[in-house]
């Protein structure tokens, strides 16, 4: 299993499997660069090597490992064992109508907004504003970032009831739904093949090559192992990754590994 965080325990991995499409001194090679960001890290590499067997053989390494995936949001304790029980399911807009009224019928003005509760629900699910929302299941790569950087999720619950609840009330309402639940964190396992499947839900692995880019997921893996080859000490810890893997149906209980739940948000 891969943690994309722990990239001290992934990394010698991949080098075994790269160290072929390279020259015998690649390593002192990236050192003597000393590359400033990921990103130049990664052109060096494809400078000493070759760029379409090393994307080759990192999206054959990606598909042989099971790799992490996280999902946090706030939770009552019977919605935390039905994940547990059934999986992580997509969005349907309209089974968000028990949490958000549950969370906001405290506001002294609820009475005089909630007849419009059905309507916002109606405009951010099928109706796509401000985005698609519905059928959708989210998971992301690294742990680091859900919980220091993107960490409203686990402050507010989902995205999609934070916009119906600033819609209703404003800030107000978003500062509700942190009095509902209990911050969660679900770590899953996702079958390589489905987390390269997921993490190009719009132009799949080929296409993005074809488009001449390197593919989602190999590039974050790469750009991170090539860097950690020029600096030993960095970890992908402190990238904060916000990489997410994108699922139309829903993410089974038997990928689900742990629940975490906080007292309170870290970082909040």
């Amino acid at each position: 299993m891969i943690d994309f965080d722990r990239n001290d325990e992934w990394a010698p991995s991949l080098t075994l499997v790269l160290k072929d499409h390279l020259p015998s001194d690649f390593v002192d090679q990236i050192a003597r660069y000393e590359p400033e960001f990921l990103e130049d890290a990664l052109s060096i590499v494809f400078e000493l090597g070759n760029r379409e067997p090393i994307i080759d053989v990192t999206l054959e390494w990606l598909r042989s490992h099971t790799i992490f995936g996280y999902h946090g949001t706030r939770l009552t304790d019977t919605e935390i064992r039905s994940v547990q029980e059934t999986g992580l399911l997509p969005l349907e807009a309209g089974a968000r109508h028990a949490r958000i009224s549950r969370a906001l019928s405290h506001h002294p003005d609820w009475s005089n907004q909630h007849h419009r509760v059905d309507a916002l629900i109606k405009a951010y699910g099928p109706d796509a504003r401000v985005g698609k929302r519905e059928g959708q299941a989210h998971l992301t790569l690294s742990r680091a970032g859900l919980v220091n950087s993107f960490n409203h999720y686990l402050n507010y619950g989902s995205e999609f009831d934070q916009r119906v609840a600033y819609d209703l009330l404003g800030p107000d309402g978003v500062e509700l739904l942190a009095n509902d639940g209990k911050p969660v964190l679900f770590k899953f396992g996702v079958p390589g093949p489905d987390a390269l499947l997921a993490g190009h839900p719009f132009f799949d692995v080929t296409m993005m090559r074809e488009r001449g880019e390197v593919p989602n997921i190999v590039r974050e893996f790469l750009e991170v192992w090539s860097y950690a080859l020029a600096d030993p000490a960095y970890c992908a810890r402190q990238r904060q990754l916000d990489c997410g893997l994108f699922f139309r149906d829903h993410i089974p209980p038997d990928w689900l590994l742990t629940t975490e739940c906080f007292q309170d948000v870290p970082g909040k």
